[in-house]
């Protein structure tokens, strides 16, 4: 596959209505990855093991083999909201607060990390809707 990107491969150990959980073959190498968050890995089991998103769980049932494959489009979405987005608003609220206040470095800087605390909430809070708009392709090999 294409380094854009992102593959697991492994084997279903459950299949719910709209979703399936694989136990992966390999080691998950979710560092630094902007979908490790949304993809939603258990990391509670000695197994690594990620549950996906896809209308066409129904057709797959557990024990089979597959590989899960996120398209470009949606680590780009993912690398936006996980990345980008947050380190455009630290850095204009603290040029903001800098034009305001000029003799604000501490406070600009507190200002800052605070609007990115509320962002992490938000997108907390909002993950599961994230997590949504992933799009996964399954196929079984």
């Amino acid at each position: 596959m294409n380094k854009d990107y992102v593959t697991h491969s492994g084997t279903i150990t459950s299949v719910n209505d709209g979703s399936i959980t694989l136990r992966t073959e390999d080691a998950c190498r979710c560092d630094g990855c902007a979908v490790a968050s949304l993809c939603n890995k258990d990391s509670s089991s000695e197994h690594e093991s990620i549950t996906v998103s896809t209308p066409d769980a129904r057709l797959y049932s557990v024990g089979e083999h597959v590989e899960v494959t996120a398209s470009s489009g949606s680590t780009l979405r993912a690398s936006w909201w996980a990345l980008m987005l947050p380190t455009l608003l630290f850095i204009g609220v603290i040029l903001a607060v800098r034009l305001i206040w000029s003799d604000s470095g501490l406070w600009s800087l507190a200002a800052g990390f605070t609007v990115l605390a509320i962002y992490d909430l938000i997108l907390y809070l909002f993950r599961k809707r994230l997590a949504q708009n992933i799009t996964w392709k399954v196929r079984r090999t």
